[in-house]
């Protein structure tokens, strides 16, 4: 059975990611100027964006989902056709996200391929033309859970956010902020279970990281408040309001320089978008790849094929090559014959990652 088959149960035809939980700014550090070819999962388009701004001769976009691939194709259209401030309202990010019409009007402008064009619209018109970026199963999943930690911290939660600096932060953490019921809202929901019936349904990787998911999450929230501005993270805005209500915290797609670096990107890179399986696309690609980012599909793999995709790639790589995986509360550890880890000369880039959810491995092919 192919890889896109065991994965099927969760990544099907509807779209489950359209902000996503990922900071790409790792993978922009790793990414060199001028790659030849650039493979990446889609995602929602957010994730891949920030590579144009390397300027990669070739970018491969792989999605076993329709909704992911067209969504990322109308993140690429949209910075090719929308000025900077209006491609951030257009997707619904703050400070001034567009009205349903005004989306609707920007959309028809776009140049979209057909199909991508009839599975957006047919998104869109269901929600209203509502804002993009919270459409995706994973982030109405969130404004579920956001509910949640709202009852339990109330106001007292939502006022670590009037902070602007670390200082002022760390002060109401440690005098005012309601540490005992948020860790009561990471009891409830930090949980597989819980994540496996609102979201991944029954898909989500098993955690093999040491401890319990409860500790993992209390570690990763306890360096996210200590460590990064609240205001600046879309992840805590996800988790505390259910949405990004402070645009210091939009994503890097959103970063102006990187924004204009990937348009100018546009007119020499060639796009493409794929619908497979990623592993066979690699192995398949007339240009040898030598940059791979595998996002957190690994984690999805199961059986033999878990510790055996980088032996399994590793045909369609060019020497030098680098791979970059991601897992959450599960890590895998592949076969690295012929490779060698990097992470550790990334690591100040890792801890910097606003999100923290993520175990980063980077791979160079030898």
């Amino acid at each position: 059975m192919s890889s896109d088959a065991r994965a099927a149960a969760y990544f099907d035809e509807q779209l489950n990611y359209s902000l996503g939980d990922e900071d790409s700014s790792v993978e922009l550090a790793v990414l060199p100027a001028r790659a030849r070819h650039v493979v990446a999962i889609a995602g929602s388009g957010g994730r891949v964006l920030p590579l144009l701004a390397r300027s990669p001769r070739k970018l491969t976009c792989v999605d076993i989902s329709s909704p992911q691939l067209a969504l990322t194709e109308m993140r690429l259209a949209a910075l090719r056709a929308l000025e900077h401030e209006e491609y951030v309202s257009f997707l619904g990010y703050p400070p001034r996200p567009m009205t349903p019409a005004e989306r609707r009007e920007r959309f028809q402008r776009l140049e979209l391929s057909a199909g991508a064009r009839s599975t957006l619209e047919r998104i869109f018109e269901a929600s209203g033309w509502a804002r993009i970026v919270y459409l995706g199963r994973f982030e109405k999943t969130m404004a579920q859970l956001s509910r949640v930690n709202r009852l339990l911290t109330g106001r007292a939660g939502q006022r670590l956010f009037e902070a602007t600096d670390l200082e002022a932060q760390r002060a109401y953490l440690a005098s005012s902020f309601p540490r005992a019921r948020f860790r009561a809202v990471l009891l409830l929901l930090g949980n597989a279970a819980v994540l496996n019936s609102l979201l991944y349904k029954g898909e989500f990787p098993k955690k093999n990281l040491p401890g319990s998911a409860y500790g993992i999450y209390r570690g990763i929230f306890d360096r996210l408040f200590t460590q990064l501005l609240a205001r600046e993270s879309y992840f805590l805005q996800l988790v505390f309001f259910g949405e990004l209500r402070y645009a210091e915290g939009n994503p890097i797609e959103c970063d102006p320089a990187i924004y204009a670096q990937a348009r100018r990107a546009l007119a020499e890179t060639e796009v493409s978008y794929v619908k497979g399986d990623v592993l066979e696309v690699v192995r398949g690609a007339g240009d040898a790849v030598d940059f791979l980012s595998l996002s957190d599909v690994p984690t999805f793999f199961k059986g033999p094929l878990e510790h055996q995709f980088l032996q399994q790639v590793r045909p369609g790589l060019d020497r030098d090559a680098l791979v970059v995986t991601r897992g959450h509360l599960r890590v895998v550890r592949p076969e690295t014959s012929g490779f060698q880890s990097l992470a550790s000369q990334y690591q100040e880039t890792i801890d910097r990652e606003r999100t923290q959810l993520w175990q980063v491995q980077i791979y160079r092919a030898s």
